[in-house]
């Protein structure tokens, strides 16, 4: 559960092994030769970020001769499964890079070159721009150099690049804006009721479910459609389209290698550039209950960016993996989230290529007037101080209604985090009237104790109870009776079917 542009340290690691556990710290391990261990404070990640440039840019699993095929297989489904390839550059355009990246800022040509070692063919690929409109094709992730979409219509030709044919081709024919055979399920060996699924969100939603490096399952696509539907009802309001939700996609991993132990707690990420959200293995393979939960969390930040979405702040994201987001900040301002203006420094803007997570946010996040910093090392006291087991049971904790320690990396996170709590009251409480009062409470400690710990042990969703967001929940997110039944039944009482009787038996 993450946001893509929010400070690559505070997710998982660099290209040297940075690690956080919701703590007040940054660990980085460094690999051999040097073989080291050492930490530093949450606020210091711009540092950890610069330690990137020095880093090695291979994934333990593969060896560096390996490295520039991976590089360019990824480039095969950056839009779907086995889409057209990049014309590759011709020498000319090869020798143009050269120039380029000799002319760089020093430390943005040696990121380059740390991703891409003596390989100018993906230095050109790194800084194209086909229809020259100023928007790079591609975007790079600073983990080992995997390409992602950049422009949304390479072509420039106004078809979105998943749907176009030929998306490498300026001048291309004009097409129809329906599901081309290359997306379209009902034309992939897809059952009927997939397909039916990809067709409703396409038609009335604008949302297209496609497979990049890997496949949906029914029970995956099905969430999707419960999430869109039914939790975010109100927000997608019959044919309702959010301009920040355009893709959702299923890849292997969110880095190069799919085996890569990095990569391996990702569930999803959105990808605000192209309005994109990626789900990954872990999340593919999840139980429907946690797709449910995590869905919401993450199409939840789809719709804080709708707050303040326009073409100029779409601009700042391509330029500078900044989104400027004053309606939001305001938005949560009332339930203790402040920002402190820091001062930015040029080396945010990419001009040579664009980086995935690598930036530098304006500001600094404060929770009831103390920095998230702070927080983390209240919260960790109270972890040494009652073990691990009790932890998120204190007292102390609950009264703030505080879900988990992720929840306080900033308001971002905090917000998502407290909806997942709010559709997983939801749905336990809809079963109060159907359950005897024993077998409602064993349904609700397993649900905690054996479903959601076993993905996310540092979550406790009933903490929420009592919340002041929680009323703003029922306002802007109403859930329907109907809906909240249905969801109960279908995600919640599978888990223990011998406790309570499902509401059409």
């Amino acid at each position: 559960m993450a946001l893509a542009w929010q400070g690559v340290v505070a997710r998982r690691k660099i290209l040297w092994q940075v690690s956080c556990n919701s703590r007040s710290s940054v660990r980085i391990r460094v690999p051999a030769p040097l073989s080291t261990v050492f930490t530093l404070p949450m606020k210091d990640h711009r540092l950890a970020a610069l330690l990137s440039l020095l880093a090695m840019a291979v994934p333990p699993s593969v060896q560096a001769q390996e490295l520039g095929q991976l590089q360019r297989e990824s480039l095969s489904h950056l839009f779907f499964s086995d889409n057209p390839l990049p014309p590759p550059p011709s020498a000319e355009e090869i020798e143009k890079a050269r120039h380029r990246v000799r002319r760089a800022r020093r430390w943005e040509r040696r990121l380059l070159r740390q991703l891409y070692p003596d390989d100018a063919e993906l230095w050109a690929y790194a800084i194209r721009d086909t229809d020259a409109d100023g928007v790079l094709d591609f975007r790079v992730s600073d983990y080992y150099g995997r390409f992602l979409e950049g422009d949304t219509d390479l072509d420039g030709d106004g078809i979105d690049n998943v749907l176009d044919a030929e998306p490498y081709l300026v001048g291309s024919p004009a097409q129809s804006m329906g599901l081309p055979a290359s997306v379209d399920w009902a034309l992939n060996g897809k059952s009927d009721e997939m397909a039916a699924i990809q067709r409703q969100l396409f038609e009335k939603h604008r949302v297209l479910l496609v497979e990049r490096s890997a496949e949906f399952t029914p029970e995956l696509a099905e969430s999707v459609l419960d999430v869109i539907t039914r939790v975010y009802g109100r927000v997608f309001d019959e044919d309702g389209v959010l301009t920040t939700l355009r893709i959702v996609a299923t890849e292997e991993s969110s880095l190069l290698e799919p085996e890569d132990e990095a990569g391996a707690y990702d569930f999803a990420q959105v990808l605000p550039a192209t309005q994109t959200l990626e789900i990954y293995r872990r999340g593919i393979d999840a139980a429907p209950v946690i797709q449910l939960g995590f869905l919401a969390h993450e199409i939840g930040h789809n719709i804080q960016f709708s707050l303040d979405y326009d073409r100029q702040r779409q601009e700042e994201i391509f330029r500078r993996n900044y989104f400027a987001a004053p309606h939001f900040f305001e938005l949560v301002e009332p339930y203790g989230w402040s920002i402190v203006e820091t001062r930015a420094r040029r080396r945010d803007e990419y001009r040579l290529f664009r980086p995935q997570y690598l930036s530098q946010e304006p500001y600094e996040y404060h929770y009831w007037e103390e920095p998230v910093e702070d927080w983390a090392a209240w919260l960790a006291a109270i972890f040494e101080e009652v073990g691990e087991k009790r932890y998120l049971e204190d007292e102390r904790i609950k009264e703030l209604h505080i879900v988990g320690d992720y929840s306080l990396t900033g308001p971002w996170e905090w917000y998502s985090d407290q909806i997942i709590a709010y559709l997983y009251i939801a749905m336990l409480d809809s079963l109060v009237e159907r359950c005897s009062p024993s077998d409602w409470n064993t349904l609700r400690r397993a649900f905690q104790s054996e479903t959601v710990e076993a993905e996310w042990p540092y979550f406790r969703f009933e903490n929420a109870r009592g919340g002041e967001i929680q009323a703003h929940f029922r306002e802007v997110y109403p859930l329907a009776e109907d809906d909240v039944s249905y969801m109960a039944d279908a995600y919640l009482l599978p888990l223990h079917p011998t406790l309570c009787p499902p509401s059409n038996p």
